[in-house]
C-alpha cells in the first residue's frame, strides 16, 4: 500500500465525515470505557409549513453538554423563547448525567445572554472582524 492521498475540501460528504466521527468515538470508548455520545437538538419550526427556524443543536459525552449551535429568528429574540430553549437542553444535559456544559460565542452575539443564565466565561481569543472575541462560556450543570 502507498502513502494514502491527503484531500483538503470544503465540502466533505456526509458519510465522510461521519467516518472520521465514528473513528474517534471507537478510540475513544476504548480509551476511556464510556460510549455515551449523543446529539442533542431543540428544533423550532414554523407552525403553519413545518419549515425550520432556528434551534439548538449540540451532544452529550462523557458527562458534559457540548452547545454547537444555537440561533433564534430575529422576531422571536427577547421573547423568553432563547431562554427556554437553553434551560431545556441544561435540563437534558442534566437528565443524561452531566456535570458541566460548554459553549463559545462571539462577541457580536451572545455573552450577556449567556451571562445573565449563569454561565461563566473562561477563555477568550480574537477572531475577525478585528475588535471581536470568541468567547468560551462553561456552567456547572450540579448546582441549583
Amino acid at each position: 500500500m502507498g502513502s494514502p492521498l491527503i484531500v483538503l475540501t470544503d465540502a466533505p460528504e456526509a458519510d465522510e465525515l461521519a467516518t472520521i466521527r465514528r473513528q474517534l468515538d471507537r478510540y475513544n470508548v476504548e480509551a476511556c470505557g464510556i460510549d455515551d455520545q449523543r446529539p442533542v437538538a431543540i428544533i423550532l419550526k414554523d407552525p403553519t409549513t413545518q419549515e425550520v427556524m432556528g434551534g439548538l443543536t449540540g451532544r452529550t459525552s462523557r458527562s458534559v453538554l457540548f452547545i454547537d449551535v444555537f440561533i433564534l429568528p430575529e422576531s422571536l429574540r427577547g421573547t423568553g423563547l432563547g431562554s427556554q430553549l437553553l434551560q431545556m437542553a441544561e435540563e437534558e444535559g442534566r437528565r443524561r448525567g452531566c456535570h458541566t456544559a460548554l459553549l463559545h460565542t462571539n462577541t457580536f452575539q451572545a455573552p450577556a445572554f449567556y451571562k445573565m443564565h449563569g454561565w461563566r466565561e473562561f477563555g477568550t481569543f480574537p477572531c475577525d472582524p478585528p475588535g471581536c472575541d470568541r468567547i468560551f462560556f462553561t456552567k456547572d450543570l450540579t448546582a441549583s
